[in-house]
């Protein structure tokens, strides 16, 4: 029998474009799975739905589509989101409830009207009684303020799969930000097309995550370092295996690290001058899982000539933030009014 209770636990969503993360008020984090879609072709049923549909990159038959519902943070498919969130949420608010879940969902800043209610739309089809979108900046502002000292003003540099965004935050709101439509997707895509113009290799996209995770790094000391790499040979069509040096990869990552440098200086240009002084005093603060490339940071260190600080826990500032937010939801509606 299924359990009925009068109220769901309400929730905090990171809803990125590679993974979908949920905090439970009162529990932390409970759900960390990839964005990902299985959908059978000849039934248009959902076959499977997070890391298990992932791991049918590149392996699955013709009859059944892998599909990113969300793309740049936002979503792309509205019923494939709507269904996500529904399988998420019935998985961590089991069985019945006469009241639904309070649900606070992080979006990029600068997202649209229309994007905004398409999120919206998507959560409260889902089963949500109420929905406040905060951006992703300012969620993972409040994880990194608990980290450093409760730093009022700061700029952050929150770099995911679809979106980077930089944006400086001051007195629970955003000042100025500018976001680009780059990540680790760009990132893995030039890899992908590397190996298929310099050595005939066909790879797919989780072995293009394993060599940016594992082998990119912008540090010339680790030029040397190499790996072996399967894939199919374009030509013959035959399984092969090629040695791939990390110095080899350092043109599939530099245009993304232009533009950011680029986004971040824009920024910098439009930020007030006693802000400008906080930063320059508190340092830049990197958040998302592109932070973590080996030697991105000491890179915009050298470029941008200010302190870069990387978020202890880049991967779940923005989650973290939003749990804080969450667990004092009426103290920051209150001040966001």
């Amino acid at each position: 029998m299924s359990k009925f209770r009068f109220f769901s636990t309400d929730l905090a969503i990171d809803l990125g474009t590679a993974n979908i993360l949920v905090y439970k008020k009162g529990e932390g984090i409970v759900v960390d799975e990839s964005s990902v879609v299985a959908l059978d072709a000849d039934t248009d049923q959902i076959v499977s739905i997070g890391n298990e549909a992932k791991d049918m990159l590149g392996k699955a038959p013709e009859k059944l589509f892998i599909l990113l519902p969300l793309e740049g943070g936002m979503i792309s498919d509205f019923d494939l989101t709507e269904a996500m969130l529904n399988y998420f949420f019935s998985k961590v608010n089991p069985g019945f409830s006469l009241f639904q879940p309070r649900v606070v969902i992080c979006v990029p800043s600068g997202v649209t009207d229309v994007q905004r209610r398409a999120v919206e739309d998507a959560a409260l089809h889902a089963g949500c009684r109420d929905v406040i979108l905060v951006e992703e900046s300012l969620a993972a502002s409040f994880s990194l303020r608990k980290e450093n000292d409760d730093k009022k003003s700061m700029m952050i540099v929150n770099t995911g799969a679809g979106t980077s965004e930089v944006a400086v935050i001051s007195l629970n709101g955003i000042v100025t930000s500018k976001s680009i439509r780059k990540g680790g997707d760009y990132i893995e895509n030039n890899i992908i097309n590397y190996l298929k113009n310099s050595k005939k290799l066909e790879i797919g996209k989780n072995t293009a995550e394993y060599i940016k995770k594992n082998l990119l790094s912008l540090k010339v000391d680790r030029g040397d370092d190499e790996i072996e790499v399967d894939g199919r040979h374009i030509v013959k069509g035959t399984p092969t295996t090629v040695k791939l040096k990390s110095k080899e990869l350092i043109s599939c990552v530099i245009p993304f690290m232009d533009d950011l440098i680029d986004t971040i200086n824009i920024v910098l240009e439009n930020t007030p001058p006693e802000l400008a002084a906080d930063i320059k005093r508190n340092g830049i603060f990197l958040t998302g899982g592109n932070s973590l490339i080996d030697g991105l940071k000491e890179y915009l260190q050298v470029n941008l000539i200010l302190d870069i600080k990387r978020a202890d826990n880049p991967l779940t500032a923005t989650i973290d933030g939003a749990g804080i937010i969450l667990e004092n939801l009426d103290d920051f509606l209150k001040q966001s009014r």
